[in-house]
């Protein structure tokens, strides 16, 4: 059935005004799509807030465990969201306020950039596509602001700063990861990869050779076409697609750069629908582990159902979020 459009009606998706000129498809798609992640609810607990940084307003929600006490000194949990998603949306999918409140952790869900604020949002990973990549947007530094602004307002543990993330959020925990100024302790990269390189690129995109040791536990779907688990050129894409680095070749940077120990143990687990792979032993007592589901694609495990009606179903009977966590847990930050 065909879609009225009241084009004059229909507010502009930044400012709320009437819009102007032509293009309503495009203008009304922005403005929908605003409206619904304006609508999407927070989690009680959940503040939203904002930080200048690189010319840019950018915007990032604070959840605070429910029982905390006000002093204590918290871990952080720093979730990113997909390309062309939202904090938001990951913050209401994936079950981390729930386990913040539990497990007594600072949640913190900052937002990409895109065109329009909330809604098709994306990381600067140096290859890919969207927004923030056509605009060299630095999100590293971003991340570093935004670490020194919460270190400011609440008592963060320093050796506990963690991240995770879904595809583009996830290739970004690798490269923050990466960084000279790195603070984080451990990063879990889910259905994501180290680096790529667009079609007319030479040169793979991947990140430094790590200043610190980071543990790391990635999970990567078997049957994902996004992300593929062989790496190579994606068979679904949002834009043109770009070639991937392998997990294994993923695993191979960390394990390197750890300095862990070959070779690693593996579990095979096919009726919980896993092969997990771990390297111990690496400086500062870091340890590097691949989780490869047989039964799922490009999503987040453990979710009752795909966030998008685009994403691939998730595996409902592995636990992504709480794994992470007892890796985060057992993973601060020592001296090497």
């Amino acid at each position: 059935m065909a879609l009225a459009i009241g084009v004059a009606a229909a507010p502009d998706a930044t400012s709320g005004a009437a819009p102007t000129g032509v293009g309503p498809v495009r203008r009304f798609m922005q403005w929908a799509l605003a409206q619904r992640a304006r609508q999407t609810p927070l989690p009680p607990g959940t503040v939203d807030k904002t930080l200048e940084h690189g010319g840019r307003t950018r915007r990032f929600y604070v959840h605070r465990p429910a029982a905390w006490n006000g002093t204590d000194r918290l871990p952080v949990v720093l979730l990113f969201h997909g390309g062309g998603g939202g904090a938001r949306q990951a913050l209401v999918s994936y079950g981390w306020p729930e386990l913040a409140d539990r497990e007594q952790f600072l949640l913190v869900a900052p937002d990409g950039t895109g065109q329009v604020e909330g809604i098709l949002l994306t990381w600067n990973v140096h290859f890919g596509f969207g927004d923030a990549l056509r605009h060299h947007v630095d999100d590293g530094g971003f991340v570093t602001a935004l670490l020194e602004a919460l270190a400011r307002e609440y008592p963060i543990d320093p050796d506990r700063l963690y991240a995770t993330g879904i595809s583009n959020g996830g290739i970004l925990c690798h490269w923050l990861a990466a960084r000279p100024d790195n603070r984080l302790a451990a990063i879990a990269p889910v259905v994501a990869t180290l680096g790529g390189r667009r079609q007319d690129q030479k040169d793979w995109q991947v990140p430094p050779r790590p200043a610190t040791p980071v543990s790391v536990l990635a999970i990567n779907g078997a049957l994902d076409r996004n992300v593929p688990l062989a790496g190579g050129l994606q068979e679904r894409s949002w834009g043109e697609p770009v070639f991937m680095m392998s997990a294994s070749q993923t695993m191979r940077f960390w394990v390197e750069a750890n300095g862990c120990v070959e070779p690693p143990t593996v579990v095979e687990a096919p009726s919980r629908g896993y092969t997990a792979w771990r390297w111990t032993g690496g400086r500062a007592g870091t340890e590097v582990a691949l989780f490869v589901l047989h039964r799922q694609g490009h999503a987040w495990p453990g979710t009752r159902e795909a966030p998008r009606r685009v994403a691939d179903p998730p595996d409902p009977d592995f636990p992504a979020t709480e794994l992470i966590w007892k890796f985060f847990r057992a993973h601060p930050r020592r001296a090497p």
